[in-house]
């Protein structure tokens, strides 16, 4: 029974709830998760900026001879090695556990991000492109299912849409970083492909002693080890709803994680999470990899300065939907964004018919609503997968989304030269237009569901999107968790 407090007298001003210390506790142990697991995505991020800005510096072409085919391979490798990184890591998390690989992928970016600073021949910033992208794909299929499954269901959102902040802070972070340091000396071109070796040291010290997942668990018949770290960190007790049905969830291990994920149960989800995150990042990758020669295309006078306002206008974008995830939930915050980029983008690909400011307004246009639903592929993809292949099924859907980024950064400066400003944009806003098409037939809404549900065998219809849905269960996972 919950007794009200009295109502304030005329004058008085409310009292604010004190939280109690077990509320204190989960939140400070979360918010160290939230760090712990947002530190890899900043580090993506950083790295993905360290390079882009390297690859710009004419000394730095000029010191190790870089040809046009060199910088292709050197902008792709990162993205190579992820492809390769999500699906082996998520595997071998699935397999052995969640913390023991947490550390060991940061361990293996760490040594490569010190070797960067040694680098003499083309050659070898590939080869360790290709294995920080590796250790980058193992952190996107452990990262965010690490988090989600600590997160009570009605703002799991809020803290799985940090993370993806935190790689626009990273990148903005690296941009300006790098940016200053190569103007201030181009010699000083290593420091900056090296700076990613102080997150890296900072993040890895977060996650030391961080506890095993107790989804994993339980769903390995460990249910007194979950217990007790509920217990623990956040204050659960035995039995709660949340985590009680985990393994009543329908998930079978039988068999090989890739062979659950392309089952007729879950191959529509595997697809969505893959097509939708490729739709997202590869215009946006393909552009920003090369968004000063673009900007210089259009005629912009200033084109690096501008790059860095673009990637803030994105982390504006990425804020809103972060206050916006668990208020109208993933659906609304993808497939209307998903084909506002396809109109920006059409419209900047009519810049010869249009007034150059109204070009600029379409490409920030753009940004910003890219921005909006880039929070959602570390969402969605831990949401639709049980717990058995839930980092296989993240590794997978990040490394399908590389491939497509890959292509994107290797194709876009052959494309600008062989067929110009508004036919490479054509085709980025027709990747944008066939997400948002993808998004509307099969985007689920999962908020305010506990994950046992969403990713469960029969979710599918559970999570099909109402009027009331999203509403009425993020009121009852109030309820039964905080």
């Amino acid at each position: 029974m919950t007794t009200l407090s009295p109502a304030p007298t005329r004058g008085e001003i409310p009292k604010v709830p004190e939280q109690s210390a077990a509320d204190r506790q989960r939140r400070r142990f979360l918010r160290r998760l939230t760090a712990a697991t947002g530190g890899g995505m900043f580090i993506d991020g950083f790295v993905f900026a360290c390079i882009a800005v390297v690859v710009a510096g004419q000394v730095f072409r000029d010191d190790l001879g870089i040809t046009p085919l060199w910088l292709s391979m050197i902008s792709a490798s990162t993205l190579v090695g992820t492809i390769i990184g999500g699906p082996v890591v998520g595997q071998l998390t699935d397999r052995f556990g969640r913390r023991p690989m947490f550390t060991a992928d940061l361990c293996l970016f760490l040594v490569a991000s010190v070797l960067m600073f040694f680098v003499t021949d083309p050659w070898q910033i590939v080869v360790l492109g290709v294995v920080m992208g590796f250790a980058v794909g193992g952190d996107y299929a452990i990262g965010s299912p690490m988090l989600g499954e600590f997160a009570p269901a009605h703002s799991r959102g809020h803290y799985l849409g940090v993370l993806e902040i935190l790689w626009n802070v990273g990148y903005v972070v690296a941009f300006a970083a790098g940016f200053f340091i190569t103007r201030a000396d181009p010699e000083a071109w290593r420091w900056a492909l090296a700076l990613g070796t102080v997150p890296a040291a900072v993040v890895l010290g977060l996650r030391h002693g961080l506890p095993e997942s107790p989804r994993w668990l339980i769903a390995h018949g460990r249910r007194a080890e979950a217990e007790k770290i509920l217990s623990e960190h956040l204050q659960v007790p035995a039995g709660d709803a949340e985590f009680a049905d985990e393994q009543a969830a329908g998930e079978e291990r039988s068999g090989t994680p890739y062979r659950t994920l392309f089952h007729r149960d879950y191959l529509g989800r595997t697809l969505f999470c893959s097509v939708f995150w490729i739709c997202i990042v590869l215009p946006y990758f393909a552009i920003t990899f090369f968004q000063a020669d673009i900007l210089g295309t259009i005629g912009i006078s200033d084109p690096l300065l501008t790059a860095v306002f673009g990637t803030l206008v994105a982390l504006a974008g990425a804020a809103l939907g972060w206050f916006l995830i668990d208020r109208v939930g993933r659906r609304k915050i993808l497939v209307l964004p998903m084909f506002v980029t396809g109109v920006a983008l059409l419209a900047v690909a009519l810049s010869a018919h249009l007034p150059q400011p109204l070009i600029v307004t379409f490409f920030f246009l753009y940004l910003f609503a890219y921005g909006v639903m880039s929070i959602l592929p570390g969402v969605y993809p831990l949401e639709v997968f049980p717990t058995s292949v839930r980092t296989t099924g993240m590794g997978v859907s990040a490394a399908a989304s590389r491939v497509g980024a890959a292509i994107g950064t290797f194709v876009l400066p052959l494309s600008l030269t062989g067929l110009g400003l508004a036919p490479t944009l054509g085709i980025t806003a027709a990747v944008c237009f066939l997400g948002g098409v993808v998004s509307l037939v099969m985007a689920p809404e999962t908020a305010g569901r506990a994950l046992s549900v969403t990713g469960g065998r029969d979710a599918a219809a559970s999570t099909l999107p109402t009027s009331t849905s999203t509403s009425t269960s993020t009121t009852t996972s109030k309820g039964s968790s905080s």
